[in-house]
């Protein structure tokens, strides 16, 4: 009897099956389908440098992106990170009364956003059990996102922070079929100088020598990396 209530207890709070139970794509599909507590959406198509939400703005609406890419900055030098398919914006605090830190800015030339009223999602994400666990691993999945900036921005060697920054940014990218992942061709120079904290001098000078240790190669705008090789040199 004991041993089945550890066993219980074990598949409701371990955290990892928490996460695959309450992900992004079954809190859209719970907001979607839920007959009991109704929540209306609207599908909207974008284009490159609309903006979602501005920076010192109240923000009442949530986004499910469905295509496309966003990218989060602060003014016009730095970029926080980016939200591609399957990612939420917006669901970070249920205070509707809370300003934004950043601008969330298409980047591609054109995405398709799936919105709520933000409201709506607090009131029904409230009066449900499972909408507290949906609350909690989207702010688990974010604190994630921030460690992982903070651990690389924290990198004094500005090539062991490129090579990272690379990393992080082409494994939404990438076919796991294969070990070369192609960057997208709004992922430029300019994005990474001002994702790694870093000029575009000195971005273009560590891309060259990496272009010369075939880990990358360079193709007008586009960037290809060798994740094998890659991996082998962060190793």
């Amino acid at each position: 009897m004991l041993e089945s209530h550890v066993k219980e207890m074990y598949f409701l709070y371990h955290s990892e099956i928490v996460k695959e139970a309450f992900n992004t794509h079954k809190l859209y599909c719970f907001l979607k389908k839920d007959l009991l507590y109704p929540v209306q959406s609207k599908v909207k198509k974008l284009n490159k440098h609309d903006l979602l939400i501005q920076e010192q703005n109240i923000s009442s609406e949530v986004y499910f992106i469905q295509s496309g890419c966003v990218m989060e900055k602060k003014g016009q030098f730095l970029v926080n990170g980016f939200y591609t398919k399957g990612d939420i914006i917006g669901f970070d605090s249920l205070l509707l009364t809370d300003k934004s830190e950043y601008s969330l800015e298409v980047m591609s030339d054109e995405a398709t956003i799936v919105k709520y009223k933000k409201a709506e999602i607090i009131e029904k994400i409230l009066s449900t059990q499972e909408g507290y666990f949906y609350y909690y691993v989207h702010i688990q999945n974010q604190v994630k996102r921030l460690l992982e900036k903070e651990a690389l921005l924290r990198l004094y060697s500005a090539e062991q922070r490129i090579e990272s920054a690379l990393l992080q940014l082409v494994s939404v990218y990438w076919d796991r079929d294969n070990e070369v992942a192609l960057l997208p061709k709004y992922i430029n120079k300019s994005i990474l100088a001002k994702y790694t904290n870093l000029n575009s001098n000195t971005v273009t000078t560590v891309l060259q020598k990496l272009q010369k240790e075939s880990i990358i190669q360079m193709d007008k705008r586009k960037i290809e990396i060798n994740l094998i090789k890659l991996h082998a040199k962060l190793a």
